[in-house]
């Protein structure tokens, strides 16, 4: 389970630095994210398991002051912030730009598709994948413009104090943090990602600082390997 004490310790000083601390948490588990299908903006709900992750991460945080909770549009994210907004009076607030990396054709699609169908896109996606464009949706670099400038911009709203949570997606919170860390976008799938994960961030003077990266500690379960969307 999360420690308290160490939230405390590592929020205060985040605080005092006059940072605003974030905490940036992937929605739970869908079906697709079970059965390991592209997902991007298909709007398909948590599962039953990824209830029980939502409302575990949701108890991990309830002894933290939030000022303010953001989402993702798509229900899974949504309906993850609604799990920590259930014991709190903060409304949440709907960020379209916080959405998934739009996976176009691929969306429901196993990833053997690629081989079968989008042989160009595989290759270039593996050399690079921040300029390759998923079939009918959008290149990463655009998911990491729009994604960190939402970021950016909510983070500048609030003053340094109580901390924000933002509930987002794999790739667009990979490009999030790939941004905090200054490393190429091309590494983002390489960042582990479980579902519910909390990231722990600050905003200060413009930049962006990683402090905490695929804290799962409130799940029981074993590790799993980085899952797509």
């Amino acid at each position: 389970m999360q420690d308290p004490i160490r939230n405390a310790i590592e929020l205060n000083s985040l605080s005092e630095e006059g940072a605003v601390p974030i905490f940036l948490i992937r929605h739970g588990q869908t079906s697709w994210n079970k059965q390991r299908r592209f997902l991007g903006r298909s709007d398909i709900p948590m599962d039953e398991e990824g209830l029980t992750q939502a409302a575990a991460a949701a108890a991990a945080i309830q002894h933290i002051p939030l000022a303010a909770v953001y989402s993702s549009p798509l229900s899974r994210a949504w309906g993850t912030a609604e799990k920590i907004v259930a014991t709190r009076t903060l409304p949440i607030q709907r960020v379209d730009d916080l959405q998934e990396l739009h996976q176009g054709d691929l969306e429901g699609h196993l990833s053997h598709i690629l081989v079968d169908q989008y042989p160009d896109f595989l290759a270039a996606w593996q050399k690079d994948p921040t300029h390759a464009r998923c079939p009918g949706g959008e290149t990463l670099d655009e998911c990491r413009v729009r994604s960190v400038t939402a970021l950016r911009t909510i983070a500048g709203n609030h003053e340094p104090g109580m901390p924000i949570a933002i509930v987002s997606h794999r790739m667009a919170i990979g490009c999030i943090i790939c941004e905090a860390l200054g490393i190429p976008l091309r590494f983002n799938s390489m960042i582990g990602q479980r579902n519910t994960a909390i990231n722990l961030l600050s905003w200060k003077h413009g930049s962006i600082r990683l402090h905490r990266l695929n804290d799962a500690s409130h799940l029981d379960q074993p590790p799993l390997p980085p899952m797509g969307a």
